[in-house]
């Protein structure tokens, strides 16, 4: 039995004399360096590759599962209303067009709240299948047997609950083909493979030419390492070496400027909640302190009439879903005519043309945008209209004169604003305009009285709230010409609207 033993482990008692052999044998750091970096390089880039093309599947197999979920809960929400109405031909339009568009869908189906398809696209799973499975809204599999195919081949299926207001009216059912997945996470493991066979080849080779350079500096390449990845983004190699040692330190040294620039952006950003003046503090990083210039603006409030009256009726979700649906819109308006909206002040809106960003047309602009505003409320006022919604209505105020703006706050946080009397002044001009009207001051109408396609009318001279100063005022009637029709475009742009309705 010793006998046996010994014969089975002669091999490797033989192998390991060798590689001591080997390993007692002089040979230069450079080869020694190159033989573990490649070791290291084939490990690191195998298991790489094994954790990217593990992650790249997951995230493939989750991005189905995600767009499934979402794709079938559009389709019931589409469906909702002509299912309510007992309209098949449009269900069967929306369950065809929905195949049509998406191929990893091989089915679709609306069923009755009793489980009976009412309309349907493509194979669906047995009855029994769906029964079984109605309410648990998860993924499951069915077996079908196509004309084209010899054998069953596998699908994935979503049952949806379709509700209004908590009582459901029917299901929206999706069937998903895999094969297209299974073969997208194939070519994934093939690509991955070859990559990673690639970078290791790469290594190997870049190991065994950079091996004898490496040596002496290697501890100052470590030592970086570790300063940057503690969050030492101000580590700067100090030494210059005219080869590829050199090049990796001026990398590194670029690297953490890149790191640092980016922690001063982040650091800058996180004071700031108005996107629209990310150019400006982008602009200004490093000075990103307390205080403000003079500039010479156009300032817009939008107020809504009576509001308060209107949200104490109404549930605070109603009240939050029905300012999102028209400030949502007075955003996109703001922003068509090169403003920003500076702050929502209950059920106000401030915006701002002709700061951060100089823009020498701030005040026409400005009336502009405020007539588009008026326009896109009454637009909207009369599709809520249509289905007996509750409608808002907007009176708006704008002044142009000189203000401050810059960061205004604490160190801590702040945020990009403008103040001044002529800020003031377009807020009182806001509460004592004429419902769905748009007054301007003097200031203003100075600004645009050359411009024949915006016409106004004097409203007299009045002393706002809060201010001992007569003020001039004019309303702004009406955009003629060329410019109605480009604020036409922009209108029925912003609420995705055929031309025709606008």
């Amino acid at each position: 039995m010793k006998d046996w033993v010994s014969f089975l482990t002669k091999p490797f008692t033989v192998w390991r004399k060798l590689w001591h052999a080997i390993l007692s044998m002089h040979f230069p750091i450079a080869y020694k360096l190159a033989e573990i970096f490649t070791l290291i390089i084939t490990l690191g880039m195998v298991s790489l590759g094994v954790v990217i093309a593990r992650d790249q599947t997951n995230m493939l197999e989750q991005q189905m599962v995600d767009a499934s979920s979402t794709v079938v809960k559009l389709l019931g929400q589409i469906a909702e209303e002509p299912l309510l109405a007992d309209d098949n031909l449009t269900l069967a339009g929306v369950v065809n067009n929905l195949i049509e568009k998406n191929e990893l869908l091989d089915a679709a189906a609306i069923y009755t709240v009793d489980l009976n398809p009412m309309v349907h696209a493509g194979s669906l799973p047995d009855p029994e299948v769906i029964n079984s499975n109605a309410g648990h809204e998860s993924m499951f599999h069915y077996s079908v047997i196509p004309e084209q195919y010899e054998s069953s081949k596998t699908l994935v299926g979503l049952l949806n609950p379709m509700q209004v207001k908590g009582t459901i009216v029917g299901y929206a059912f999706i069937g998903l083909d895999r094969t297209k997945l299974e073969a997208a996470k194939q070519q994934t493991f093939q690509t991955v493979a070859i990559a990673t066979m690639l970078l290791i080849l790469i290594g190997f080779l870049a190991s065994v030419v950079l091996g004898k350079r490496m040596a002496r500096p290697i501890h100052q390449l470590v030592d970086a390492s570790k300063a940057i990845a503690a969050g030492n983004y101000q580590f700067r190699f100090v030494e210059r070496r005219n080869d590829e040692l050199g090049e990796l330190m001026q990398a590194m040294n670029e690297m953490s400027d890149e790191l640092l620039e980016k922690d001063r952006v982040k650091e800058t950003f996180s004071r700031y909640v108005a996107p629209e003046v990310a150019k400006e503090v982008l602009g200004n990083v490093g000075q990103a302190d307390l205080g403000g210039r003079h500039v010479n603006a156009s300032v817009l409030f939008a107020d809504i009439v009576g509001f308060t009256t209107i949200s104490e009726n109404m549930p605070p979700e109603e009240v939050s879903e029905l300012l999102n649906e028209y400030f949502g819109n007075i955003a996109k308006s703001v922003s068509a005519y090169r403003g920003h909206v500076d702050k929502y002040i209950g059920d106000c809106v401030m915006a701002v043309f002709g700061t951060p960003e100089h823009d020498g047309e701030h005040a026409q602009n400005a009336v502009q945008c405020a007539i588009l505003i008026q326009q896109m409320v009454s637009v909207i006022n009369e599709k809520r209209r249509e289905h007996g919604l509750i409608e808002l209505i907007f009176r708006i105020g704008i002044n142009t004169g000189g203000m401050v703006a810059g960061n205004i706050g604490s160190a801590e946080r702040m945020e990009y604003t403008v103040l001044g009397r002529a800020v003031n002044v377009a807020s009182r001009l806001s509460g004592a305009a004429a419902p769905g009207a748009v007054l301007i001051s003097d200031s203003t109408y100075e600004a645009i009285q050359q411009i024949d396609y915006i016409q106004c009318r004097s409203s007299g001279v009045v002393t706002l709230r809060g201010s001992t100063q007569p003020v001039a005022t004019y309303v702004v009637d009406d955009i003629v010409g060329k410019m109605r029709h480009f604020m036409n475009f922009k209108l029925y742009k912003i609420l995705n609207y055929s031309e025709e309705i606008v």
